[in-house]
C-alpha cells in the first residue's frame, strides 16, 4: 500500500511542479532539484540503500525536466506532462525489480538527455570545447547506471568506452549544421548500439543475428533521419 501511494504522491507532485514553476527557470531547476530528493527519501525508505535502483527515477526527472524546458506550446507541454506523470508512476511501482519496462525509460531518459544536451548547445551557442567534456561526463555515469545490477570487473572498462566514443560522436556532431533533435537521435543510437552490445555480451547473449538486427535498425533510424532532416545554416 505504501508504495502505490508514495507513487502516486510523487506522480502528483511532477506534474503540479513542473506546471507550476515552468514561468521561471530558476524556480523550475530549484522544484526539481527539491523533488529528486524528495523521490530519494521516498525511495529509500522502500528499498533501503540499493543505488541502482534509486537512481533511475533522478535520471528520469533530470531527462523529462530538460525535455519539458525546451517545448514552447503549453498544449503539448500538458499532455507531455499527463505522460510523463502516468511513466514515474509506473516507474516507482516497479522500482527495485528488473524488468524490460524500466529498461525502456533507462533508454528514453538516454534519449532525452542527450537531446536536451545539444539543445542547450543550440540556444545558448555553447562552445564545443564545454560540450565534449559535458557528454563524456553524461555519458559515463549513464553507463555506469545501465550496467548496475550484476557485478563484473571488466565492466570498468566498457564503462570508459563507452563515454570516450560517446564524447567524440558528439564533438563530430557538433560541427554539423542539423537541429538539435537530429543530433540527439545519432548520438543516442551509437549510444545503444555499445549498450546493447556491452550488456548482451556480459550474459553471453551476443549473437551473429542480434548484431545483424540491430545494426540494420540502427541503420535504418539514422537513413530516415538524415533524409528527412532540416538542415540550418551554418552559423
Amino acid at each position: 500500500m505504501f508504495t502505490k501511494i508514495s507513487s502516486l504522491i510523487l506522480a502528483i507532485l511532477l506534474f503540479f511542479v513542473f506546471l507550476g514553476s515552468a514561468a521561471n527557470l530558476y524556480v523550475f531547476v530549484a522544484s526539481l532539484v527539491v523533488l529528486i530528493f524528495a523521490s530519494l527519501a521516498i525511495n529509500f525508505k522502500r528499498l533501503n540503500f540499493t543505488w541502482p535502483h534509486l537512481m533511475l527515477p533522478v535520471i528520469y526527472l533530470m531527462a523529462t525536466g530538460s525535455i519539458f524546458v525546451i517545448i514552447n506550446s503549453l498544449t503539448i507541454r500538458i499532455l507531455f506532462l499527463i505522460c510523463i506523470s502516468v511513466i514515474f508512476y509506473l516507474l516507482e511501482l516497479k522500482l527495485g525489480k528488473e524488468s524490460h519496462f524500466l529498461q525502456n525509460v533507462y533508454l528514453l531518459s538516454v534519449f532525452a538527455i542527450f537531446l536536451s544536451m545539444f539543445a542547450f548547445e543550440f540556444y545558448f551557442d555553447v562552445k564545443v570545447w564545454y560540450i565534449v567534456p559535458i557528454s563524456f561526463l553524461i555519458s559515463y555515469l549513464l553507463a555506469v547506471q545501465g550496467f548496475a545490477g550484476f557485478s563484473l570487473p571488466s565492466k570498468k572498462y566498457f564503462h570508459l568506452l563507452i563515454a570516450v566514443v560517446t564524447a567524440e560522436v558528439t564533438w563530430a556532431l557538433s560541427f554539423w549544421p542539423t537541429h538539435f533533435f537530429v543530433q540527439g537521435v545519432i548520438l543516442f543510437v551509437f549510444f545503444y548500439i555499445m549498450w546493447l552490445f556491452s550488456f548482451s555480451a556480459f550474459f553471453g547473449k551476443l549473437t551473429r543475428q542480434k548484431v545483424y538486427w540491430q545494426l540494420t535498425l540502427a541503420a535504418i533510424v539514422l537513413i530516415v533521419t538524415l533524409s528527412t532532416a532540416p538542415w540550418r545554416p551554418i552559423r
